[in-house]
């Protein structure tokens, strides 16, 4: 409060003071002047005291502070001084005597207070707006709490008991009144009569009941209570990977839009449920993954996240925070078990700084396991889908490995593998080998599986137990109830089946339309020309009865072994080859190679003998792992490029190197191997556990070798092992790192940010308004300033006798400073008033804009801020400008008044002159000087140097040009008016000097203010020169021309008395170049966006018409194929193409500039049919933009951009997007989940200007953003036939696809919105704008209806003269044409010219061709001539009746 009142003193005894300064003879008391200098002030604070009681914003707080402090200073005087008291009498006098004059002195007052007043109110409304909907979103709840989940990027789940422990924390600490805990995601919704809801939300928390949709989703989908709705979600699994799930539901209720009902929005479809339905559909029992606190009150929410964060970090220990710790012995482990299983950089130089006091004595490991996909050596080893593998089949394409659970095929038996396996951990139960693929009977169906990959997988049948793996239509024959097995071969004329049942064996064949048992039993069958019964108690057997040799043992294929050698037979045994002692004997293949099982896989036996091992372990109570490798700090780790192997690898060739691929960076799309060296067998330690590891682990590599297979930042350890550590140190320092940070745990002030987003956007708004506004502003002060010299015109005689009588000058301006605080105030107010009003119609513009775009309007609203703010600023401004004005009008000279002639000119310099050289040179020089306190790569030196240098020419000139001419005693005549015309020309050229002069760094452009400010001061420049000039340069024109006979006299006439006047000349025709300059700029910028948006529908779309798009919460999950779309109204023949496009966030660095950016991958359909256009691209991909796409599909090191990388923003010289990028620039792609996975690439080409608004992102090819930085569709762009119309499709598209969370637009009709909106906008600011215009014809009607009364007796001698009424009816019309069209069209020529440069500094480089907008010019020129004519057309019409002898009697 000290420091306020120190303000309130500093700002308004200056005032005080120097009213008490003039006062000091007339009031002789000294109580009284201590009164009035100490009593505005007090007036004043008690103004600020009040404003902070009602807790009004600042500018309002200090603008009604600083009127309190005029109006008590003016009102005070009055009450103590005798003289002040005659003064305010004959200003309300005046004002009573004079309404009319009153009247229009209000009007030109109350412009600005209406325009700032509008400008706020507008603000409010959008404030107002926005506020009220996150109300109805957020209600009670000012903090969302939730964890982020490193692989997704979303809400990970928290154990609902963590969840209760924080929210009762909070309540108890005092700071939340209440706190909730439930579950919300994203689903799709489907009725019963198949209308859909592709994405809403899902809200569910223990306080409810049931199953709730809110009004607005009822009617979208029209259910009502007791109707069936069904649900699909997707998530995460624990392995990452995307799936879906789905659920039926009943609706017990529809809720209004209010409270609950409008959490997602009050416009916005959402579903409510108890939050045990929810855990219960979504298997998330026990668990929660938001937060809802409301803060107790009086609490602001982002100040008390950082007290919050402290409170719950006492909840978390590191259990919670996803550590884990495994004792054995005298051994700890330290382990993380969320995200990617790793302890992170930060915990581990936290843990280097507290080691010393945790393991004193003791001894550490830091572990790193990197988990494989692939070991190669030549062939791939890698490529069995389990250890245990029941059959081999090698065929010419590759190999199949059939296992218990599933199945693997390695093409061409080196080469790469894909495995498949029976969902839900079902089993096989028979496999036939088909031409290319394999036919599996299961526990869950009948699939067949391809050996080629890229073929989709067939579920013949599904949902129940198949036994043979057979597409026959006969039923089984009748078999024993337990059945373990049945073997199924087809001879190319019967089928036949082997069944193993629990009381021994039996053979079936199916012949002329039933089945018959064969006389010979077994459990096998093989068919290699003829058919082979086989078991392996008996072994194999012809139908005709031949068996093999019983010494020999059986195994499936028809193959036999004996002593390590294998044998087929057909039969009679025929050798085939020796055998591996490493074979187990459970299955062989043989086709020259030979293929056997072992204990940890199979091995292939050719030129030299491979093994083959599972892609993933069975580790125990662990489950499934991958295949793992393992580093540490220790001696266990060879040196860096070296590798330690398991005995499962012994078979590999000792001396030549091994290529591995990790898991992690393989997940991520970089397949990419390290080589490694192999230099022992990791058994050759002696360490303790080494041959438990040695089962499960497949061998030691070095740290710096294992960060790369991890694909982990350095220093990052998936275990600490520590011996002899001190479990309390070591459990005391793992629970200080365990806090709200290191669990990710996000602690949102949600409701306050998006009141805070709200009030943002409400306050740029306003300023937009403002900004508009001050044109119309500045042309409201022009009339003010007109309308004050019209009124000291007509006063003239009444202040001649006033201080003829006594008064002194200083009284003259109390008279002028009282009147203006009476209708100053009274304007300021009305004005407030009527902004309002303004306020209110602009809202209606903004609604039914936002109405044809199918959102709701702005809802009119004001605050009392506002209006204060309005009013207060509109009073200053009005008083400023009538006591700057009053400084002028007080210098009369009261024998020429009284006599009523003409004011002669002083001989002197008159004091306003040097006022003026003083203060534009001092201006311009401190202008200049701050320069140097501004860095120089700021674009703002432009304005600065402009504003300098215009004021010192403005200071400068009249002592050249005036005072020097006045010194001298030269004979000149028009000085003044040659003053005012120099200052013209100079600024005019100093307009047109290059920019090379100006002191910034090279590269640094000048910006949009700084051609703003040129643009005013040409608006200035125009008028001086005008004024100054240009009447006697036409009246010379006229005076040599042939129309000098007809139009001599008239146009003389017409023009001495603006070139008489050059002061009200010059203030009228500013309010019309300003008002004119400001309107066609917007327009000039709205007909160049015009044209250069003309192509926004083909940049955006290419050759589609379609845009199908979803979020990656929620992605696209359709086949390549429309036909498998399952497609019922929509007829795939309608569609000629289709291309996929996903989508990332990954992190995108240059040099030392990082953004977070979206990065986007494409498909084949995408590039094939023509992709989006693009602007420029390098040529070695290509020689067209087909080619180019193709090419950068083939090389996966190739992006694209879009146009804001290259685009750059010359407030700061950088690219809109934040780092400037061009074709051939390296750029690094890092996963924001994991920045160990990283990508460099190169800029290949850019995308088409608009881009940066319609096709954000970095463009790749589709796999690497899926498979390395997990991209998910997002978009599917859609060309249709010519036989449909888009519409057509996008609706029966929407009809047929809505329920899979899917929306459809026509992309045309999309942009088309979006353009149409940005054009209404525009023409609502243009409308705005015009305001002045409509000031300025107000302003010259005024000056005309004045200007007839001033001058009736002038016009009348005219007449007696000889000048027809015609004659004075052209005199008065070029007089009003000649100031309001000259002003108009120097505005617009100025305006032009700002356009050209804007053109050249910012549209050129972009391609876009110079638009002039000459038809808003002549449409400005014309219409606000024809408006002005009109709006003067009485008082001209009222000069032309003045006859000579009304004139020359007439005493105005």
């Amino acid at each position: 409060m000290l420091l306020e009142t120190i303000v309130v003193i500093c700002i308004i005894t200056p005032i005080s003071a120097t009213a008490t300064w003039f006062l000091r003879n007339d009031v002789k008391s000294k109580i009284k002047l201590l009164i009035l200098l100490v009593g505005p002030v007090i007036d004043s604070w008690l103004t600020w005291y009040l404003m902070g009681w009602l807790n009004v914003g600042l500018f309002a707080t200090w603008g009604c502070t600083l009127s309190a402090g005029i109006i008590s200073c003016v009102l005070m005087q009055p009450i103590f001084s005798p003289r002040r008291l005659v003064i305010f009498r004959l200003s309300v006098e005046q004002i009573r005597r004079r309404p009319r004059q009153a009247a229009l002195m209000m009007a030109g007052l109350l412009v600005a207070s209406s325009i700032i007043t509008s400008s706020l109110v507008i603000g409010d409304s959008l404030d107002t707006t926005l506020s009220k909907e996150v109300e109805a979103v957020y209600g009670d709840t000012d903090l969302l709490i939730s964890q982020k989940d490193r692989r997704t990027g979303f809400s990970a789940d928290l154990d609902i008991n963590l969840t209760s422990m924080m929210g009762q924390t909070l309540v108890a600490s005092g700071y939340a009144d209440k706190w909730s805990h439930g579950i919300e995601s994203t689903v799709t919704i489907t009725s019963a009569s198949e209308k859909s809801i592709p994405s809403l939300s899902w809200f569910a928390y223990p306080e409810w009941n049931g199953v709730a949709v809110n009004d607005i989703a009822a009617k979208e989908l029209d259910i009502d209570t007791g109707d069936s709705i069904d649900l699909t979600w997707y998530y995460y699994s624990d392995s990452g990977e995307l799936q879906s799930d789905n659920s039926s539901m009943i609706v017990d209720a529809i809720i209004p839009m209010a409270g609950k009902g409008s959490m997602s929005g009050t416009k916005s479809p959402a579903i409510f449920t108890s939050l045990s339905i929810s855990q219960e559909a979504q298997n998330k029992m026990s668990r929660v993954n938001t937060i809802r606190v409301s803060l107790d009150d009086g609490l602001v929410a982002s100040e008390t996240v950082p007290e919050i964060k402290t409170s719950l970090n006492q909840l978390i220990g590191y259990e919670e925070a996803g550590f884990e710790i495994t004792s054995d012995g005298d051994a700890l482990s330290i382990s993380y078990a969320q995200g990617l299983g790793r302890l992170s950089a930060d915990f581990m130089s936290s843990w280097e700084e507290n080691r010393s006091t945790i393991i004193a004595d003791g001894n550490e490991m830091q572990i790193l396991q990197i988990p494989l996909v692939q070991i190669q050596q030549t062939e791939k080893i890698l490529s069995l889908s389990d250890d245990v593998v029941n059959e081999i089949f090698a065929t010419d394409d590759g190999d199949w490995y059939i296992s218990g659970g599933g199945v693997s095929f390695q093409k061409e038996r080196s080469g790469n593998s894909h495995s498949w396996n029976v969902p839900n951990g079902g089993l096989i139960n028979d496999v036939t080998l088909l031409n290319n693929s394999v036919l599996v009977a299961h526990s869950n169906g009948l699939t067949e599986v391809f050996s080629d990959q890229k073929v989709d997988t067939i579920h013949h049948k599904k949902g129940s137990e198949y036994m043979v793996a057979a597409l026959f239509n006969q039923s089984l024959p009748e078999l024993p109830s337990t059945i373990f097995s049945i073997d199924y071969v087809n001879d190319g004329e019967k089928d036949w089946i082997a069944v193993k049942h629990l009381t021994g064996n039996e053979v079936h064949y199916y012949d002329n339309g039933s089945w018959k048992e064969f006389p010979i039993s077994g459990e096998w069958l093989h068919y290699n020309g003829q058919v082979l019964i086989g078991s392996p108690t008996t072994g194999w057997s012809t139908l005709s009865g031949q068996t093999s040799n019983q010494s020999m043992d059986a195994v499936k294929g028809g193959l036999l072994v004996e002593q390590n050698n294998l044998f087929s037979f057909d039969g009679g045994e025929i050798f085939l080859s020796n055998v591996s002692s490493e074979c187990n004997n459970r299955a062989f293949s043989y086709d020259g190679d030979t293929i056997c099982t072992t204990t940890y896989g199979a091995l292939v036996q050719s030129e030299k003998v491979t093994p083959r091992l599972p892609k993933t372990v069975d580790i125990g109570g662990f489950g499934e792992l991958p295949q793992m490798l393992l580093a540490t700090d220790s001696s266990l780790s060879p040196p860096s490029g070296d590798i330690l192997v398991s005995s499962r690898l012994s078979l590999l060739n000792q001396s030549e190197n091994v290529l591995l691929n990790g898991l992690v960076p393989w997940a991520y799309g970089d397949d990419l191997p390290l080589t490694l060296e192999i230099v022992g067998n990791m058994t050759q330690f002696n360490a303790p556990g080494i041959d438990e590891l040695e089962s499960i682990i497949i061998g030691f590599v070095n740290l710096t070798d294992g960060e790369i297979l991890a694909a982990s930042d350095e220093g990052e350890r998936s275990i600490l092992v520590l011996t002899n550590a001190s479990e309390p140190e070591l459990y005391a320092w793992l629970n200080s790192v365990s806090t709200t940070d290191s669990m990710e745990l996000r602690i949102n002030p949600a409701k306050e940010t998006a009141l805070e987003a709200a009030e943002d956007g409400a306050g740029a708004l306003s300023a937009m308004f403002l900004v508009f506004g001050a044109f119309t502003i500045a042309a409201g002060i022009l009339l003010v300033v007109t309308i004050v010299m019209m009124l000291a015109e007509s006063r003239r005689v009444d202040e001649a006798i006033i201080r003829a009588i006594g008064l002194k000058k200083s009284d003259m301006r109390s008279l002028a400073v009282m009147e203006g605080v009476i209708t100053s105030s009274v304007a300021s107010t009305l004005g407030g008033l009527f902004g309002l009003v303004l306020a209110y119609f602009v809202s209606l513009g903004f609604s039914s804009v936002f109405a044809s775009a199918g959102a709701d309007g702005i809802q009119f609203s004001f605050s009392l801020n506002s209006m204060l703010v309005g009013i207060s600023s509109g009073f200053i401004i009005a008083m400023f400008t009538l006591w700057f004005t009053a400084l002028w009008t007080s210098n009369l000279n009261i024998v020429q008044a009284l006599r009523g002639l003409s004011p002669t000119k002083a001989k002197g310099i008159p004091w306003w002159v040097l006022f003026l050289i003083i203060a534009s040179t001092g201006g311009g020089l401190l202008s200049g000087l701050s320069i140097l306190t501004v860095d120089s790569s700021s674009s703002l030196i432009f304005a600065m140097w402009h504003i300098s240098a215009s004021l010192l020419i403005i200071g400068l000139t009249p002592i050249f040009v005036y005072i020097i001419p006045k010194i001298k005693g030269w004979r000149l005549v028009n000085v003044g008016q040659n003053t005012i015309g120099w200052i013209g020309i100079l600024l005019i050229i100093w307009a047109l000097t290059p920019d090379s002069w100006v002191p910034v760094s090279e590269g640094v452009n000048p910006d949009e203010i700084t051609f703003t400010v040129l643009g005013l001061i040409q608006v200035f420049a125009g008028v001086m020169l005008l004024t100054g000039f240009a009447p006697r340069i036409a009246t010379w024109l006229i005076s040599k021309s042939v129309l000098s006979k007809r139009l001599g006299p008239v146009a003389k006439v017409s023009l001495a008395h603006p070139f008489s006047a050059p002061a009200r000349t010059a203030v009228i025709m500013g309010m019309f170049s300003l008002t004119v300059f400001s309107v066609i700029v917007l327009a000039g910028y709205t007909v160049q966006f015009e044209e250069h948006s003309a192509g926004y529908v083909e940049d955006a779309s290419g050759d589609f018409e379609i845009l199908l798009s979803s979020s990656r919460r929620v992605p696209l999950n359709l086949s390549d194929d429309v036909n498998q779309w399952n497609l019922q109204t929509t007829n795939p023949e309608d569609i000629d193409a289709v291309g996929f496009v996903n989508r990332a966030v990954v992190w995108v660095e240059h040099e030392e500039d990082r953004i977070g950016y979206i990065l986007r991958g494409v498909d084949d359909g995408f590039i094939d049919h023509g992709a989006l256009p693009l602007e420029d691209w390098d040529r070695a991909l290509g020689q067209t933009e087909a080619e180019a796409w193709r090419a950068m599909k083939n090389n996966q090191n190739i992006v694209f951009i879009d146009s804001s990388f290259a685009l750059v923003d010359p407030n700061s010289g950088e690219s809109i997007a934040g780092i400037t990028l061009s074709i051939g620039k390296s750029i690094s792609l890092i996963d924001i989940s994991n920045p160990g996975n990283n990508r460099e690439v190169v800029v290949g080409g850019i995308l088409s200007q608009s881009s940066q608004l319609f096709s954000q992102g970095i463009w790749m090819d589709g796999k690497i953003a899926e498979e390395q930085f997990g991209g998910v569709t997002t978009r599917i762009y859609v060309s249709h036939t010519s036989e449909v119309t888009s519409n057509e499709i996008e609706s029966s598209l929407s009809d047929d696809l809505s329920k899979e969370g899917i929306y459809t637009s026509v992309i045309q009709d999309e942009i088309l919105l979006i353009l149409g909106l940005v054009f209404a906008i525009l023409l609502i600011f243009q409308a705005y704008l015009s305001l002045g215009l409509i000031v300025g014809i107000a302003g010259i009607g005024v000056v005309t209806y004045r200007s007839v009364s001033e001058r009736s007796t002038e016009i009348g001698m005219l007449r007696a003269l000889g000048f027809r009424k015609s004659m004075v009816m052209y005199g008065m019309l070029t007089e009003i044409s000649w100031v309001s069209l000259l002003g108009m069209l120097n505005g617009a020529v100025v305006a032009i010219s700002f356009h050209v440069a804007l053109h050249d500094s910012f549209w050129k480089d972009q391609g876009v061709a110079l638009i002039l907008p000459w038809f808003e010019v002549m449409l400005l020129l014309v219409g606000g001539w024809i408006l002005v004519l009109l709006a003067t057309w009485i008082p001209v019409k009222k000069a032309t009746k003045i006859t000579p002898s009304q004139a020359i009697s007439t005493i105005d």
